[in-house]
């Protein structure tokens, strides 16, 4: 299973304030599941949209896959309130997710850079957690 790691609090803002987006310099042809996984260290300078505020970050998990999400599209244009458009031309590629499943439990793992593979017994650990879901 494939992973992604992305900073706090955008992790919570996929999890619980609705984000659809998860926004990056790069593309790839992928679609399907994705864990999210939360880096080590958060954004603390991070500025969300209007009408949500930053959480507590010392409640939030760091460093541990905390859900699991659906690729379903990557654009490079979007209406989404947390698609990010670079004010200095360049292109953002705004990875559109859907089906979003929170762990009860955050598992706890390294993090890598790119799109990256689970270890076999993190993916073991979120098909315990999420049984019913088929990742296949």
């Amino acid at each position: 299973m494939k992973a992604i790691t992305i900073k706090q609090p955008w992790v919570h803002a996929i999890l619980h304030e609705g984000k659809d987006i998860e926004n990056r310099s790069w593309q790839r042809a992928f679609r399907g599941w994705v864990a999210i996984h939360a880096s080590a260290r958060p954004n603390r300078d991070a500025t969300l949209p209007r009408g949500h505020r930053k959480p507590d970050f010392d409640m939030l998990p760091c460093s541990a896959v905390c859900a699991v999400a659906r690729v379903v599209d990557i654009v490079t244009r979007s209406r989404s309130k947390w698609f990010y458009r670079p004010d200095d031309g360049s292109t953002n590629y705004g990875w559109v997710l859907g089906d979003v499943h929170v762990l009860k439990r955050p598992i706890p793992c390294k993090g890598a850079l790119g799109l990256w593979d689970l270890p076999p017994n993190v993916v073991r650990a979120i098909k315990r957690q999420l049984p019913r879901l088929r990742l296949d």
